[in-house]
């Protein structure tokens, strides 16, 4: 059963390289406010549609203590491609062919979004993609920084933003 609201996050402690070697520890990163983490796999619609707008909370709230990861379930070549693809500024760690991540957090769908809190608890999650839930996390990761929530999706590309995309099985379930 996946993880939800109001447990704590597992394998904070974990080490995983992001796509050009370096190493991140989310625990370390809590030291500093709290951290939106959304595990993926590049081949997935849901999540080409949904990791660029986690671009706009990084760039919202990085200043406020908010730290954005993706977590791949790819090899570091693929993910490099495709955050040139999808323009993604945050760091992308790579979970590797074990998929330490997925299986502790129960992944049963991509892309799989968490919003944590400084002490380690998971505030708000979501699986797949659909547009409303884009401004839930939003405002889930302002109320953790303080800050009033604003809507991740324009009013203008709510046309163009499909209100749906399934997503697909977690790599680990392959």
């Amino acid at each position: 059963m996946p993880l939800e609201a109001g447990v704590s996050a597992p394998l904070l402690t974990t080490t995983l390289p992001d796509q050009d070697g370096a190493e991140h520890t989310i625990s370390d990163k809590l030291t500093e406010g709290p951290v939106l983490l959304a595990i993926y796999k590049s081949s997935c619609p849901a999540c080409k549609t949904m990791m660029p707008f986690l671009n706009r909370l990084q760039e919202r709230y990085a200043d406020k203590g908010l730290t954005v990861y993706g977590v791949a379930q790819d090899s570091a070549n693929v993910t490099r491609s495709f955050i040139r693809r999808s323009g993604i500024e945050y760091p992308i760690l790579i979970e590797g062919d074990d998929y330490p991540l997925s299986k502790a957090f129960d992944v049963f769908g991509t892309p799989a979004v968490y919003v944590i809190d400084q002490q380690g608890q998971i505030t708000y999650t979501t699986q797949g993609f659909m547009r409303d839930q884009v401004d839930e996390i939003g405002a889930a990761a302002a109320q953790l920084v303080g800050e009033a929530p604003a809507p991740v999706i324009t009013e203008a590309e709510t046309e163009e933003v499909p209100r749906f995309i399934p997503g697909c099985p977690g790599k680990h379930l392959d």
